[in-house]
């Protein structure tokens, strides 16, 4: 009973109570729609570059509007930022299921869709995970973040599935009107939270307050290498949530349903390496587990990439995306609370500003992702990513003995 208490201690505050819920409603929204988006978009134009083209298109806006993001979050009441994005998503995912629903829909419409997500996203991603350390305080810093990897693992493990149940049963058009819905009651839940004041500090000028934070980045080693290792994972490894319609769809032959399951199970062991985190009170030597986990998230990925060349087997796939779901949950958590841990408090948003542009700078890493899937196959290229997420994580682990001692 003392080990579930702690597990989920964070969520007695009830700010961040309705905060986590305002998220899984939104978070959980993006996941269908991703994986409604991507197999529709691969099927009317049965092109992975295109799908490729499409997805990446909202790296355009999204590394334009990072940085910027984050001082956006520092300066101004995040609350009501995160809502004006929950709200963009409604109406996005309103746009998508009525021109579905009319028969009118075409490539070019997920491709504005795609720029309108990329430029809204890093403008509300920093408040998101900047307030979080106001809502809960310092102590529980650690169990609030991985509660919060808890919605992505929560997400991922159920939104595809039923996406994928649902495409087939009730129409994609119908699945872009419940995203609409889930969208809305995020709006909701977020608009309970209090307002929160932003520190004051000397105004300066937009472009000031970025130059301010690569400056804080730059000269801040702990935190610069703990970004690499989130772009590594960012560039190497989530791009295989981008290509699996490919294998579900070429290589396995499951189908939707097959492809929603299986980023299912990775939603399955990405809630267990939440839990996991959020459960333990003091974890020693965070900075060289987060080293040691990225070194086997890359063997995992080979390994899946070896087996659907060789010998193509479904259940065996879906074994192997429980085992990246839980590293993967377990080193975003571990990573982001050392980030906010580790950072001041006037820095924090323009600091998880990097993680976001990673994460917006992630679409861009399909292109040649996908480019690379159409001239040698998705295995091979699978194989490539593993290579080079191990090879960065041992540079980082050689290169940064600070880190290595990071509790």
């Amino acid at each position: 009973m003392l080990a579930i208490r702690q597990t989920f201690v964070s969520l007695g505050e009830p700010s961040y109570r309705n905060l986590w819920i305002g998220s899984l409603l939104q978070i959980g929204g993006m996941q269908m729609f991703m994986v409604a988006g991507g197999y529709y978009i691969y099927e009317i134009t049965e092109s992975a570059s295109m799908l490729g083209f499409i997805t990446a298109a909202a790296a355009v806006p999204a590394i334009m509007f990072s940085l910027f993001g984050g001082v956006i979050a520092d300066k101004m009441e995040k609350k009501r930022i995160i809502q004006a994005g929950q709200a963009v998503s409604l109406f996005v995912a309103l746009f998508i299921g009525i021109f579905i629903a009319i028969d009118s829909i075409t490539w070019m419409h997920f491709l504005v869709v795609s720029l309108i997500q990329g430029a809204v996203m890093p403008l509300i991603m920093p408040a998101r995970q900047a307030i979080v350390p106001q809502l809960v305080g310092e102590e529980r810093l650690m169990n609030a973040v991985a509660l919060n990897a808890m919605v992505l693992s929560l997400t991922t493990m159920v939104s595809p599935g039923l996406a994928g149940i649902l495409i087939a049963t009730i129409g994609i058009d119908t699945v872009y009107f419940i995203i609409a819905g889930m969208s809305g009651g995020a709006v909701l839940f977020t608009g309970l939270l209090p307002k929160i004041e932003t520190p004051l500090r000397a105004s300066t000028n937009m472009i000031t307050d970025v130059k301010n934070g690569l400056a804080y980045v730059y000269t801040n080693r702990v935190i610069l290498m703990l970004i690499l290792l989130s772009f590594g994972t960012m560039m190497f490894a989530l791009p295989l949530r981008f290509i699996l319609p490919i294998f579900a769809k070429d290589i396995f032959l499951v189908g939707p349903e097959g492809l929603g399951t299986m980023m299912s199970m990775m939603g399955v062991g990405a809630l267990g390496g939440a839990l996991f985190v959020a459960s333990v009170k003091k974890l020693n030597r965070r900075g060289t587990v987060l080293i040691v986990t990225g070194i086997f998230s890359g063997i995992v990925l080979l390994g899946f990439s070896l087996m659907s060349h060789i010998q193509p087997i479904y259940s065996l796939s879906l074994i192997l995306m429980v085992l990246m779901g839980i590293i993967q949950s377990g080193r975003m958590a571990l990573g982001s609370s050392l980030i906010m841990q580790y950072t001041d408090q006037e820095f924090r948003g323009r600091v998880m500003s990097f993680i976001t542009l990673t994460h917006g700078a992630m679409p861009a890493a399909v292109v040649p992702v996908t480019i690379m899937v159409d001239n040698i196959g998705a295995p091979p290229t699978t194989a490539i990513m593993a290579i080079l997420l191990i090879a960065l994580t041992l540079t980082v682990y050689v290169g940064s003995s600070t880190l290595r001692k990071l509790d």
